[in-house]
């Protein structure tokens, strides 16, 4: 009889522990992008019970996150990826089962196209962008923010840095824009990879991938040259990375042979300039440069994994045309000037032929902004070169279905908008 009584209580104890291990159930899904069927790495999945965030994870390499230990109940999950559409899924878990909950994310329409621009000096990243207007919709697509993931890796992009970028150039109006950016750093060694991207009030859109690798070498920047004449000219240069290990020579080779001079070509085509001293931000001053010929000039360091080298300037007929163009400052900023473009032109006319003038190799030359056309009016008999008629800004606004533009009439200085007209150009561009 004693035996019975407890093989029933085991029985019972048994049962009732069944039960308590059968009170729960989990959640088991994988999230991967719609149009590609590809999982989605590192991706915040989120679970609500009652509107109430109850847990947070992250998928896996393959994109399959879990819940588990979850009572019988409903819930909601949710899926937020910079770039897609918010996801929200229904689950309902059942005592002992795991609910299956896959989703796919589509890719959120930010009507913009945004590319990733080749890093040719180991340092600076370009990107551009362009959106398009939705409709008649008054929703403005152009960037509110732009700049670049970097990562050591493909997958951890999304979680890597994110670099904000400055505009080179950029055109922005009530419903679209468009633009050249780029930003700055200087990588350790080792293969990095970077995308651009581009944010709008519709969400993100990103560039393609690429990557670099860097090695242990010095990066080199060549500055602009200043102080061109006749026959001499100062060199200048900096040191953004010292190397691994550091750089223990530094200087400029130019040549007038080799279109890419190095510190191996003979001496009697290419002349090298060694420059002493520890600062990072160097200078040479040279000498007897012939008037009729062209000199490729750039700055190196050397350490003992090599030499690495900065991008071409050149000393041409151009260059000092260039050079001779007047400059005037504007906000701390120094613009260049370029010369009256000789006729009168709509505002459309006039942003096209600065927007595509290339001179002495730069291509970012831009009609001022009103501000700036502002302080060339007061500094016109310094600069010179002005007609005293009304010039066209950059600067211009939207009143219902109504474009203003901004002019500066040089006879006065007086500051006024049209909805159309024919006026002067001067374009400028900002100096490095």
């Amino acid at each position: 009889m004693k035996k019975w009584i407890f093989l029933c209580l085991a029985s019972f104890c048994l049962l009732t522990a069944c039960e308590e291990e059968t009170t729960t159930g989990d959640i088991y899904g994988v999230v991967t992008i719609k149009e590609t069927a590809e999982p989605m790495r590192a991706t915040g999945v989120e679970l609500y019970l009652h509107n109430s965030l109850l847990l947070k994870t992250v998928t896996y390499d393959d994109g399959h996150y879990e819940f588990d230990n979850l009572q019988a109940g409903e819930y909601v999950l949710q899926v937020t990826a910079s770039g897609y559409e918010d996801v929200s899924y229904n689950v309902v878990v059942e005592a002992g089962r795991t609910a299956r909950a896959d989703m796919q994310l589509v890719k959120a329409n930010t009507h913009m196209t945004v590319h990733t621009l080749e890093m040719i000096d180991g340092q600076t990243f370009h990107g551009k962008y362009e959106s398009e207007a939705v409709g008649n919709t008054g929703i403005n697509t152009s960037a509110s923010e732009v700049g670049f993931l970097l990562a050591t890796s493909e997958d951890g992009l999304q979680q890597g840095e994110r670099l904000v970028a400055s505009f080179i150039s950029h055109t922005a109006t009530s419903s679209n824009g468009a633009g050249d950016f780029s930003a700055k750093k200087i990588l350790p060694p080792g293969v990095w990879y970077y995308r651009a991207y581009a944010t709008n009030v519709l969400g993100t859109a990103y560039g393609e991938v690429c990557s670099i690798e860097m090695k242990g070498l010095p990066v080199v920047t060549t500055l602009e040259l200043t102080n061109l004449a006749d026959n001499t000219a100062t060199l200048n240069g900096t040191i953004d990375y010292v190397g691994d290990p550091p750089y223990y020579e530094k200087g400029f080779v130019y040549s007038a042979a080799f279109p890419t001079p190095t510190v191996n070509d003979p001496s009697d085509a290419t002349t090298k300039v060694v420059v002493p001293g520890t600062d990072q931000r160097f200078s040479a001053n040279i000498s007897g440069l012939a008037a009729d010929k062209t000199y490729y000039i750039r700055a190196y360091a050397t350490n003992t994994t090599g030499t690495a080298y900065g991008d071409i300037k050149l000393i041409d007929s151009e260059w000092r045309e260039y050079l001779a163009l007047p400059t005037f400052k504007h906000g701390g900023q120094t613009y260049r000037i370029y010369p009256d473009l000789g006729d009168y032109f709509t505002w459309s006319q006039a942003n096209t032929l600065c927007e595509n003038l290339t001179y002495t190799g730069y291509d970012d030359w831009m009609l001022p902004s009103k501000d700036v056309l502002m302080t060339m009016y007061l500094y016109k008999y310094d600069i010179g070169g002005f007609w005293e008629e009304r010039y066209w800004s950059s600067s211009n606004y939207n009143i219902s279905s109504y474009r203003f533009y901004y002019y500066v009439d040089f006879e006065d200085g007086s500051l006024s908008t049209v909805t159309s007209g024919a006026y002067r150009v001067r374009p400028v561009r900002l100096e490095e």
